[in-house]
C-alpha cells in the first residue's frame, strides 16, 4: 500500500456501510472486496434487515474483527437501516457498498487522498463497471458527471452519483439527518441535499462493480421511483422559489425531445428558476444555465417553426458564452425554411 499524505494515520478510520435483506446470493463477495482493501484502517458495519435467508450466518462465517454485524428487530426498511449509521458509524468517514456490489482494492485509499486534499469536500463518488447475476462484465460502464459545479447543477435534475461508489463525510450526513424516508431513491434525495450546503463530486476512476439482476430496486419499482423523484425535485425548487405549488415536476423530470409541452411553459418555468438561482446562487450559476441553454436549443429547434431563432434569442435563457456559431446557422436556417415556406 501507498503511504497516504496525512499526518497521524492511524486517527483516520473509515466505516465502510453494507445494508443487507436477504443477500445470500452475493454478500460474500461485497464483503470480501471489503477485506482485501489496500487501505487497512476500517470497521465494516453491516446492517441486516430482517433476512430470511442465510444472509446472516455467512456474515457471521467471517472471522474478522474489523466486521460489526447489527440486526434490525424485523424488517423496517432501507431508510431506517442505512440510518442506523447515524448514531452506529465510528468512522471520520463512511464508504457505502451495497450488499450486492464490489468494491476495487484500492478503492478506500484513492478516496481518503481527495477527501484529506480537500477539506470541503463532503460527497465523492466515482466510476463503476456494469456486473450481472453471475458476476461478468456486460460492457456497460456507470460514468457519472464530475466536476463540483457541475455535478451540483445537474442534481437539480437527476442522480450524478453511483451509491456504491459513495464515500462522506460523517459530520455532514448527520448534519443532514441520514437518508430521507423515502421507499425508493433515498440516496439522490440525501445528495441533493448535502450538495446545497457542501462541495459534492466524482472522480473519473473506476472504484467497483455494480451489480444488475432482477432483484433490484429501481428495477422493480419504476412508477415508485418517479414518484419520488417528483418529491426530490419539489424538496429543491421549495428551497430556491418563493412558491413552486405551481410548477409542474415532470416538466423538469422528462426528455426534452418529443415533449408534451409547449414553448411557453418552458421558457415560463426557465426564466424563473434562473432569475430566482442568480439571487440566491443557490446552484452554480454559469453551469445551471449552461443546462437550460443546451435544453432550450433542442427544444426550439423540435417546437420553434417560423419563430425558431426569436424564441433561441430569448433572455435570459440565451447566453451568448455558450451559443455556437453552428447553433446561430441553424436556427437561422430553419426560420427561413418555414418563412419560404419549404420546411419538411
Amino acid at each position: 500500500m501507498s503511504e497516504l499524505k496525512m499526518p497521524n494515520k492511524r486517527k483516520i478510520k473509515i466505516t465502510v456501510f453494507m445494508a443487507a435483506y436477504n443477500a445470500a446470493d452475493y454478500i460474500a463477495t461485497s464483503i470480501e472486496s471489503v477485506l482485501k482493501q489496500t487501505y487497512p484502517h476500517f470497521e465494516l458495519l453491516v446492517v441486516d434487515d430482517g433476512s430470511t435467508d442465510n444472509t446472516v450466518e455467512i456474515i457471521r462465517s467471517f472471522n474478522d474483527p474489523r466486521i460489526r454485524l447489527i440486526q434490525n428487530d424485523g424488517n423496517k426498511g432501507l431508510p431506517f437501516t442505512r440510518n442506523v449509521a447515524l448514531t452506529e458509524a465510528k468512522g471520520e468517514f463512511m464508504a457505502v457498498l451495497d450488499s450486492d456490489d464490489i468494491a476495487f482494492r484500492n478503492r478506500l485509499e484513492v478516496q481518503l487522498q481527495h477527501f484529506l486534499n480537500r477539506p470541503q469536500l463532503a460527497v465523492l463518488g466515482g466510476y463503476a463497471y456494469v456486473i450481472d447475476r453471475m458476476g461478468q462484465r456486460t460492457g456497460q460502464k456507470m460514468t457519472p458527471f464530475f466536476g463540483s459545479d457541475k455535478l451540483h447543477a445537474g442534481l437539480l435534475f437527476y442522480n450524478s452519483f453511483v451509491h456504491s461508489t459513495v464515500m462522506m463525510r460523517m459530520s455532514a450526513f448527520r448534519d443532514i439527518g441520514g437518508y430521507p424516508n423515502h421507499l425508493v431513491a433515498q440516496d439522490y434525495a440525501l445528495f441533493s441535499r448535502i450538495a446545497l450546503n457542501y462541495e459534492v463530486d466524482n472522480i473519473p476512476e473506476y472504484l467497483g462493480e455494480y451489480r444488475i439482476h432482477g432483484n433490484n430496486i429501481s428495477t422493480r419499482k419504476k412508477d415508485l421511483v418517479t414518484q419520488q423523484l417528483r418529491a426530490i425535485l419539489r424538496y429543491q425548487l421549495d428551497k430556491l422559489l418563493p412558491k413552486a405549488d405551481h410548477i409542474d415536476m415532470d416538466i423538469l423530470l422528462t426528455p426534452v425531445v418529443k415533449s408534451r409541452y409547449s414553448l411557453e411553459e418552458y421558457y415560463t418555468i426557465y426564466q424563473e428558476i434562473i432569475l430566482h438561482n442568480r439571487q440566491s446562487k443557490q446552484y452554480p450559476i454559469a453551469e445551471l444555465e449552461r443546462i437550460f441553454f443546451e435544453n432550450w436549443y433542442i427544444i426550439v429547434m423540435e417546437k420553434g417553426k417560423s419563430a425558431t431563432l426569436s424564441y433561441f434569442l430569448r433572455t435570459p435563457i440565451f447566453n451568448p458564452r455558450y451559443v455556437t456559431a453552428k447553433q446561430l446557422r441553424r436556427t437561422f436556417k430553419q426560420s427561413l425554411k418555414y418563412w419560404l415556406g419549404i420546411h419538411r
